[in-house]
């Protein structure tokens, strides 16, 4: 692959900052897509990384009469950015593409997606969590949000820290009654709930379990706090990781509003919509975040806008359900009305990360309220810097925040012609143009390839343990065509 930026070090280094304040690292010669407040464009703008932070960002002129440093990356004109923060994606479980076909469908099976889930073992989820993580480097990704559905955390943590990724863990399938998950479909499994009990003494115990990678301000992998929601949660367990979650000043999420038959389940219980039940709960504010919103009635859009809930849309998700001619997707005009929505792409068995845009761009059409590739970079960067609770840290490309920049060459296809970069990054940009990826100051990928572990290896390790997997379930790949050997 042909790639385009260059290194240059000690002596190396361009003349006009032999004189300048010393750094680490400089970028030069890039687009620079800020996202700052004025969300500001550099045409060929430079970044100076200090350690873990970053410097400066500005004119590439300015910043060489300021800065001198002892590594310089020309982009070669291509786009430098900062890295996207997928709000919502389940890390280990891409690992069953193509083994279910549809894997979220109600084609009937002996075994399904959720005991899936609920049969993985602590070597596989560290391998699907390495082979994940490349993946979000590869795409542009430096920060996930993991939704409490990994049973080893350490295995996944440890896994994110050796790609060199950043992230968010919280406790495990934190729920409590599990009566809603029948309207579910593949997510209702007996093997699950014996592998994590709905049952609120452990719910309490787990919720906070993650918290504790909090204490170290530097690590990349930090706790939060996640109940699974849908419905699966009592009174007590919403109120008690609410409160939790305020007292860590860490982040609160749960699913809700997934599934139309779910929400009606939820509906005739409570008398009213479950959104209006956590309304009155008091869970709602501006630290708890509501991951898909898939169903919203004319009663729940007051709870949301005067509470100042965030919400994470799943835009694939909600078009692979087909939902849209019975329940229009209301999260665009939501969006436009000021509430803080972020994109995420849920589970990556039929997509890569990186198809969260196109989603989101072609199910805002299809609602008739299209958004445009300002409010898609936007979603994936700021606005989800907020659901991490990371605003002040992550998001944007700014003097003091943390060094999580990614760089695209300029010689890929879809980046061509090249006169609109906000266009190109959003809508059409894919994993062949990321050629440098930095996530707190450090090279994490480099001419398209991983510093930090051996990707082929990592690859093959993964699909080792996936054969296990389906050795052990009785599972084969679902293939309509024959296989000749």
């Amino acid at each position: 692959m042909h790639r385009t930026h260059g290194w240059r070090n000690g002596e190396g280094e361009l003349a006009a900052t032999a004189r300048g304040t010393r750094c680490d690292l400089l970028i030069t010669n890039g687009t620079v897509i800020t996202m700052d407040g004025e969300r500001r464009i550099l045409a060929k703008g430079a970044v100076a990384v200090a350690g873990r932070r970053i410097s400066a960002v500005g004119p590439e002129r300015s910043i060489l009469r300021a800065y001198s440093a002892r590594r310089t990356i020309d982009a070669g004109g291509g786009v430098v950015h900062p890295g996207f923060i997928d709000p919502h994606v389940h890390i280990v479980h891409g690992t069953c593409r193509g083994i279910f076909g549809d894997a979220l469908g109600d084609a009937p099976r002996t075994v399904n997606f959720a005991d899936w889930k609920a049969d993985v073992r602590p070597k596989e989820e560290y391998a699907a969590a390495v082979f994940a993580g490349l993946e979000m480097l590869h795409n542009g990704f430096t920060c996930y949000i993991e939704p409490g559905t990994v049973f080893d955390c350490d295995a996944v943590a440890s896994a994110t820290e050796q790609v060199g990724l950043r992230g968010l863990l919280a406790g495990t399938y934190v729920w409590d009654q599990i009566e809603i998950m029948k309207q579910l479909g593949p997510l209702d499994s007996a093997l699950l709930y014996g592998r994590a009990p709905p049952k609120l003494d452990r719910c309490l115990d787990e919720m906070g379990r993650q918290l504790k990678r909090n204490a170290d301000p530097d690590a990349l992998v930090r706790g939060f706090v996640m109940i699974y929601g849908t419905g699966t949660a009592s009174d007590e367990l919403e109120r008690a990781a609410h409160a939790l979650a305020k007292s860590a000043g860490a982040p609160f999420h749960q699913h809700e509003s997934y599934l139309p038959s779910a929400y009606r389940f939820d509906k005739e219980r409570l008398g009213h919509s479950r959104l209006i039940h956590l309304r009155e709960l008091g869970v709602l504010d501006g630290n708890s975040t509501l991951i898909h919103m898939n169903v919203i009635e004319d009663d729940d859009v007051p709870a949301i806008l005067e509470s100042g809930t965030n919400i994470v849309w799943c835009p694939f998700s909600h078009l692979h359900f087909g939902m849209s001619d019975h329940v229009p997707c209301r999260l665009p005009d939501l969006l436009r009305r000021g509430v803080n929505v972020a994109l995420g792409i849920d589970i990556t068995t039929d997509a890569s990360v990186g198809n969260s845009p196109t989603a989101a761009f072609l199910a805002a059409g299809n609602a008739r309220t299209p958004i445009g590739p300002e409010e898609i970079l936007e979603m994936q960067t700021v606005r989800a810097a907020r659901v991490a609770g990371l605003a002040d840290e992550i998001g944007s490309l700014e003097a003091g925040k943390r060094a999580d920049i990614v760089i695209r060459g300029p010689s890929a296809p879809e980046a061509q012609p090249g006169v609109n970069p906000v266009h190109q990054l959003a809508l059409l940009s894919r994993a062949s143009g990321v050629e440098t990826v930095i996530v707190d100051g450090r090279v994490v990928l480099r001419n398209g390839r991983s510093t930090r572990v051996d990707e082929a290896e990592a690859y093959a390790t993964v699909k080792k343990t996936v054969e296990r997997r389906m050795r052990r379930l009785g599972l084969s790949p679902a293939l309509a065509w024959p296989v000749v050997r």
